[in-house]
This record gives C-alpha cells, sequence and structure tokens, in this order.
C-alpha cells in the first residue's frame, strides 16, 4: 500500500478503523466462546450479525466507494450502529428483568425435525443460553451493556466526524 493514500482522505482512515474494530470485536466474541467458555444466547448472536455488516460495509466502503461518497457511507453506518446500540439496551433491559423475554431467546432453532432421535440428538449436544442470563460481567456491566455502550460511542463518532468535516 502506498503511504500517501491518507494524504488526502482521511474518511478512508475512518472507514478502515471501524473495520479494523469490527474484527477486533468478532475475534474477542469468538475467542471468549471458544477459549473460555462464554457461550452466546441468541441475541448475542444477533449482535455479532451486526458488527459482520458494519465490518463488511466499511470495507467495502474503503475500497470500492469514492473518497466524495464516504459521508454518506458514514451516515449509513451511523445508523447501523446506532441501531445496534438500541437493540444491545433492549438486551441489558430483558438481562436486568425490565422487559420480558421474547419468544426467540426462549428456545433454540433446529435443523433436523425428521425424527425424534435426531431432535433429542440435537438437544442434547445444543447448550441453551437464555437471553436474560449475564454469563459473563466486569464491574457489573455485561457484554451486551458493554456492546450498547460501544455501538453508541461508534455512531457519535460517525456523526461527529461527518458534522466536523462539513
Amino acid at each position: 500500500m502506498n503511504k500517501t493514500r491518507f494524504k488526502n482522505k482521511p474518511s478512508e482512515k475512518i472507514l478502515l478503523g471501524f473495520t479494523l474494530i469490527c474484527i477486533g470485536i468478532l475475534a474477542t466474541a469468538y475467542i471468549m466462546e471458544h477459549v473460555f467458555g462464554v457461550l452466546p444466547c441468541q441475541m448475542c448472536l444477533y449482535e455479532r450479525d451486526i458488527f459482520m455488516v458494519v465490518g463488511a460495509f466499511s470495507f467495502l466502503s474503503f475500497f470500492l466507494i469514492p473518497a466524495r461518497y464516504h459521508s454518506s457511507a458514514l451516515i449509513i453506518l451511523g445508523f447501523i450502529f446506532m441501531g445496534g446500540a438500541l437493540f444491545a439496551g433492549y438486551h441489558v433491559a430483558i438481562q436486568q428483568h425490565w422487559v420480558s423475554l421474547p419468544a426467540f431467546c426462549a428456545s433454540n432453532q433446529f435443523s433436523d425435525l425428521n425424527s425424534i432421535e435426531s431432535l433429542r440428538d440435537q438437544m442434547l449436544k445444543t447448550p441453551l443460553v437464555r437471553c436474560d442470563q449475564v454469563t459473563w460481567s466486569l464491574f457489573g456491566l455485561s457484554l451486551a451493556a458493554y456492546n450498547a455502550i460501544l455501538s453508541f460511542v461508534l455512531a457519535i463518532t460517525c456523526w461527529t466526524w461527518i458534522k466536523r468535516r462539513k
């Protein structure tokens, strides 16, 4: 990569930064799951999907969208981050029992329902983590709370960057 690539296009830095942040968040989530045994619930998996979308969108914007459209990409990313913050905040509300548990969180989905034996095997092999259970916390905050805070900060970062550029 040419060292002068970012010289006149600071918007590329922020798009690349969001890509790297999403990679770091997803790597941390998978390490916590597969190395430390912190199993995700269904909402946690949806929260990961949001970071996959943001990471892919910011990566593609970095390489494919001309610099003059980066502000539009950042507006879109800001809304996706804010949606992720609201979803993670809803997850925190579920964990704190402020709202009731949604139906999709109470059960796992199974792929092969052709026989009782295959259903039984899938149920025994699939760990069930309810969305209202806090599986890990630091300083009294769950991973969903940290996700809500981080997503909110990233949304504000997008919109602040755009406002300062105008």
